[in-house]
C-alpha cells in the first residue's frame, strides 16, 4: 500500500523511484532464489550476494530521500539564493530557518533517522558500527527498525529492508503534506 497521492511533481517522482527501487530488489532477489551457485563464494563483511543486495537496496532508497529533501528546499528557495547546503544538517537547518518546516517534528522522522543510521554503519564500516557510532548509542537507535546486530554488525533482512521501504515512502508523503511545503509550492 502506497501512501496517500502526492501534491508535488518533485514527490510523485521520488515515491516512483523508491517503489521502482524496492520492486527491482524483489525481482532480483526472485532469480537469486532461482539460481544455482556455479561459483564458490565466500561471505565477507556483508555476507552473501542475498545479503548484499538488501544492503545495496538500503543505501539507494536512503539517498533517495535525501536528494527529494534537497530538491524540494531548491525548489521552495526558488529564485532566492542562499548558502548552499554542504550536508544533511544544513538541508534540515536550511528547511527550518527559510521555510518554517522542521524535519524532526514530521511523524516518520524517528524511523528515517534510524535508516540513516543503518545506512552509515554498512557506508562508513561496511555493517559494522564505527567507534563514534557505538559511543552516541546507534545500536540502541535503531532497535525502532527491528533491524539485528550481530557480533557489532547490522543485519539487513527482507523484513527490515520492507520496514526501510515504507518508512521512507511514508516520510516523503509526510513531508509533501506539510502544510508549508504545500502553501509554498502551490501558491494562490
Amino acid at each position: 500500500m502506497t501512501p496517500d497521492p502526492a501534491r508535488l511533481e518533485l514527490t510523485e517522482d521520488a515515491l516512483a523511484q523508491l517503489i521502482t527501487t524496492y520492486a527491482q530488489h524483489h525481482a532480483a532477489a526472485a532469480g537469486q532464489d532461482r539460481r544455482r551457485q556455479r561459483h564458490r563464494t565466500t561471505t565477507g563483511p556483508m555476507g552473501d550476494a542475498a545479503s548484499v543486495e538488501r544492503t545495496a537496496c538500503w543505501l539507494r532508497m536512503v539517498s533517495i530521500v535525501e536528494i527529494y529533501v534537497e530538491a524540494l528546499l531548491k525548489q521552495l528557495d526558488g529564485e532566492r539564493t542562499g548558502r548552499a547546503a554542504r550536508g544533511w544538517a544544513d538541508v534540515a537547518a536550511a528547511l527550518k530557518q527559510r521555510h518554517d518546516i522542521d524535519l524532526h517534528a514530521i511523524a516518520s522522522w524517528d524511523k528515517l533517522d534510524a535508516c540513516f543510521l543503518v545506512r552509515n554503519a554498512v557506508a562508513h564500516g561496511l555493517g559494522r558500527f564505527t567507534a563514534k557510532q557505538i559511543e552516541t548509542a546507534v545500536p540502541r537507535k535503531i532497535r525502532i527498525l527491528g533491524v539485528p546486530v550481530r557480533d557489532g554488525m547490522v543485519v539487513i533482512t527482507a523484513e527490515s529492508l520492507d520496514g526501510c521501504s515504507r518508512v521512507c515512502q511514508h516520510f516523503v508523503a509526510d513531508l509533501d503534506g506539510h502544510p508549508r511545503a504545500v502553501i509554498q509550492s502551490h501558491p494562490r
